[in-house]
């Protein structure tokens, strides 16, 4: 595609490059480890556009569907410290000691996704409409829509909304959820930032990941959410299941009611009181206040277990819940009424007792056949994920080589050292970050650390320190301007000029700051006044010395006038 934004996909005049209606400027660079702008998968299929979101699992760009006509979105599994892509290659690279973790992520996003696609009656869930395999990787195509976040909805509407605009949101997502935990499918993040609401006013689920990015102690680097995501997320050993989400569910729409997410773990692990204001509290319904109890409850014995338990308890059905407890009691019977109810304990007593043991007996000849079926299983093959990357899907290369050290580093020295080397290419970020210890011009940060171990010919990354955020004034009395504007300039201050007599300063020299001196700090970037001297102030004498010269001047003119 030519003459496109890779923002929107909007078409652009000849010759331009900035997006007149997105903003977005196609001239940039989509720097490492995302793959470039134009970039094109499926035989051209897809044309990839700007980054949209980037977490520890995959990345998320706008994208040009050819076939349909359409913008898309498309997720690409790219996971934080697994994986890398080198310079001007779309083809995802690893090392041998990662490849494996790789792959059996990789199987799992497959499966996750290729489930999560199968619920197309799911209006709250983003709708996946392609899966497929290239680069070494995974791609997910997702229906675009205009969607504005959930938080900017709130703080648009006074920073909290009434329980009858929540229960709207969100009633049809528990609904939802319901229904994806039935289907074998989580999403451990909810929260402000992952809910969307759309243009028809519904609320949506974004950024589905696989559980092991959602919780500690996995091979992903876990992204979990201050306040929303649950305690037993912090943990490495626990698993993770409904009451997981209903807390994550529970702690968004608390966020909803009240203007804040619920305090973090840490401090609820100290005080498991949720704290409400007076204002909000005396205009929830009780049993509002209750579900948001019973769903944010720190201890998960404690805590609703399943969605159909807090659909009731929101949807104010306390009758419901007492016949569902009545049910549950051991005298309830719905068979035989005219058994006696001490004759009917005995024989449920006697059939349970029954059933656990078949049920022993069961387990141990499945098990006991489960694993010689697996040892010889000849269809074992047809349980791993369709295209499920193998061996030779992934690009082993080089020996393992350690990271040399290069922040403290001037970024040219750098630049010379990476050239001589076959062990890395340098890489640096678009943006610079402010360092009170790294001098500008010198590497202050790296990725991957230094020491560790990374194969032959992998990308390291680094980050260009801009210097201390606060700049101290130099002297520049006596100086010329230019001198004072390259001075200046090095520490990215803008000048302007007034002009000023002065008894010690020469004419177009600089006699100071205006409203600053030297020694003063003032932030990166600042604007200052500089004064120049326009030479000594003319004294009263020589101003009368001059409009006596220039009588005298007229009346010789007069004179010679006459004479003629």
């Amino acid at each position: 595609m030519t003459n496109v934004c890779y923002g929107c996909f909007r078409p652009l005049d000849e010759g331009k490059t900035k997006c007149p209606v997105c903003g977005f400027d196609t001239a940039s660079k989509q720097s490492l480890p995302f793959l470039p702008l134009g970039a094109e998968l499926q035989k051209g299929r897809y044309i990839v556009g700007k980054k949209l979101m980037s977490n520890n699992e995959s990345t998320k760009y706008a994208a040009f569907d050819n076939n349909m006509n359409k913008v898309v979105n498309i997720r690409e599994f790219l996971p934080n410290g697994l994986c890398a892509r080198k310079k001007d290659s779309s083809k995802i690279v690893l090392n041998s000691e990662k490849a494996s973790a790789y792959k059996r992520l990789l199987g799992k996003y497959l499966e996750y996704n290729r489930t999560l696609a199968r619920l197309k009656d799911c209006s709250a869930v983003v709708q996946v409409s392609d899966i497929f395999i290239e680069n070494n990787t995974a791609y997910v195509i997702e229906e675009r829509e205009t969607l504005v976040s959930l938080s900017d909805y709130i703080k648009k509407h006074g920073g909290r909304i009434s329980w009858e605009t929540a229960r709207t949101l969100f009633m049809p997502l528990l609904n939802t959820l319901e229904k994806m935990h039935r289907n074998g499918i989580s999403h451990y993040g909810i929260g402000p930032g992952n809910l969307k609401i759309n243009t028809e006013g519904k609320l949506k689920l974004q950024n589905f990941s696989i559980p092991e990015m959602r919780k500690m102690g996995t091979d992903l680097r876990p992204m979990l959410i201050s306040g929303c995501s649950a305690p037993e997320q912090y943990d490495d050993y626990s698993v993770l299941d409904e009451s997981t989400e209903i807390y994550g569910f529970t702690a968004a729409l608390f966020y909803a009611l009240t203007g804040s997410v619920p305090e973090d773990v840490e401090k609820r692990r100290k005080d498991n009181r949720l704290l409400i204001s007076t204002a909000v509290n005396k205009n929830l319904p009780s049993y509002v206040r209750q579900a948001l109890a019973d769903g944010l409850q720190f201890d998960r014995d404690k805590r609703l277990g399943s969605f159909v338990d807090l659909k009731a308890e929101l949807s104010a059905a306390p009758t419901a819940k007492t016949i569902k407890e009545e049910m549950s009691q051991p005298d309830f019977d719905d068979d035989d009424d005219d058994v006696p109810v001490k004759k009917k304990r005995k024989k449920r007593s006697g059939s349970r007792i029954y059933g656990v043991i078949s049920c022993i007996v069961s387990l141990v000849i499945f098990v006991i056949i489960g694993t010689l079926w697996l040892q010889e299983n000849p269809f074992a093959k047809m349980f791993e994920p369709e295209n499920a990357a193998s061996d030779s899907d992934v690009e082993i290369t080089g020996e393992l080589v350690t990271v040399p050290n290069l922040v403290g580093v001037k970024y040219e020295i750098a630049v010379e050292e990476a050239d001589k080397t076959p062990d890395y290419q340098l890489l640096k970020a678009v943006e610079e970050e402010f360092s009170d210890d790294v001098p500008e011009g010198y590497i202050a940060s790296q990725f991957p650390e230094a020491y560790s171990e990374e194969t032959q010919g992998y990308s390291l990354y680094i980050t260009v320190s801009k210097g201390a955020k606060q700049r101290e004034l130099p002297k520049i009395e006596g100086k010329t301007v230019d001198q004072v504007a390259q001075l200046l300039g090095d520490e990215s201050f803008v000048t302007t000029q007034i002009f000023e007599y002065s008894d010690t300063v020469k004419k177009g020299l600089v006699i100071g700051y205006d409203a600053h001196a030297p020694g003063d700090k003032l932030e990166y970037g600042s604007s200052l006044v500089i004064k120049v001297s326009k030479g000594a102030e003319p004294k009263p004498e020589d101003s009368e010395r001059r409009s006596s010269d220039s009588d005298t001047d007229s009346d010789s003119s007069e004179e010679s006038g006459q004479e003629e």
